[in-house]
């Protein structure tokens, strides 16, 4: 199971991957993640916003979420409603994977010891898992060269590569 902030569902909806992702993990969006996304893309016609919306009503992607926060995490001000939500599923209901690009978010992920990957990372799992080629792979990352950090692109490219 894999957790995606808006951050990184945004942008494996742009490359046009989410739906291959969705295929072959389970994809999960917190509520506060789904409305931050695609409650308030859709109010703004974000392209983005209807993909992913199409692939929830599908059952593609599963939105959940839960009746009561954790204090401690709900206080904290350094991180948004969808972050802050991530954490508390996570605590709850557990995953196998966070995903987000979000470096505050990434910061308090590694203090608490939750597993995490940039964007980069599900692509990697995509080839690892015969999803995708490593050929199509390199394709999808080029993609997102513009949307990620150049030290996240290289770490995935030399990975894929080396596959």
């Amino acid at each position: 199971m894999i957790l995606l902030d808006a951050d990184a569902s945004i942008k494996l909806t742009k490359i046009s991957i989410i739906e291959k992702l969705a295929d072959t993990f389970n994809i999960i969006l917190t509520e506060d993640v789904y409305r931050e996304q695609v409650i308030v893309g859709l109010k703004k016609g974000y392209p983005d916003a209807e993909n992913v919306n199409q692939l929830v009503k599908s059952g593609k992607i599963q939105v959940k979420g839960l009746k009561k926060h954790i204090d401690s995490i709900s206080r904290n001000r350094k991180l948004g409603k969808g972050e802050k939500s991530i954490i508390h599923y996570y605590l709850v209901k557990g995953a196998d994977l966070i995903c987000s690009d979000d470096e505050a978010f990434i910061r308090v992920l590694d203090l608490m010891d939750m597993p995490y990957s940039p964007s980069v990372g599900v692509l990697i799992l995509l080839v690892i898992h015969n999803k995708l080629t490593k050929n199509e792979g390199l394709l999808y990352l080029r993609k997102m060269e513009d949307m990620i950090k150049p030290e996240h692109f290289f770490y995935a490219k030399t990975v894929m590569e080396d596959l």
